[in-house]
């Protein structure tokens, strides 16, 4: 059974409706996850990361090719950003984290200098 991955991220609800129509047109099956919290107040779209359309794993690249075809994907949406690409390469050369996400690895490098600046305060308040 294939799980169901993320195609696309809207604000609102409403233009989920008619792509997910012409996705499920195309004999793609479609899930709008959090589609009903939107629904029922508009303004926490924002804080649970919008609506996700989602689609079943091996109809990813279908579906990818349709919302291509009608203007909902372009090119400029798979590439990473500057920033992106920049803290990537950066973090990438510690080899204790170069095989984790890069999510996981600013996590890492964010916890331990706030643990350095704690300890470094401590000390400094002992003396």
């Amino acid at each position: 059974m294939d799980k169901f991955v993320t195609v696309k991220t809207f604000t609102y609800p409403l233009e989920v409706a008619v792509i997910r129509g012409r996705l499920e047109a195309e004999g793609i099956e479609c899930f709008a996850k959090d589609e009903l919290t939107a629904q029922v107040n508009p303004f926490y779209s924002n804080a649970i990361g919008g609506v996700k359309l989602q689609v079943r794993e091996h109809d990813l690249h279908k579906a990818i090719e349709i919302l291509e075809e009608t203007g909902y994907l372009k090119e400029a949406d798979f590439r990473p950003t500057p920033l992106y690409t920049a803290l990537d390469n950066a973090t990438f050369k510690i080899p204790v984290l170069r095989n984790m996400q890069l999510e996981f690895r600013l996590m890492v490098i964010v916890a331990v200098v706030v643990t350095l600046l704690m300890l470094l305060l401590w000390v400094g308040m002992q003396r």
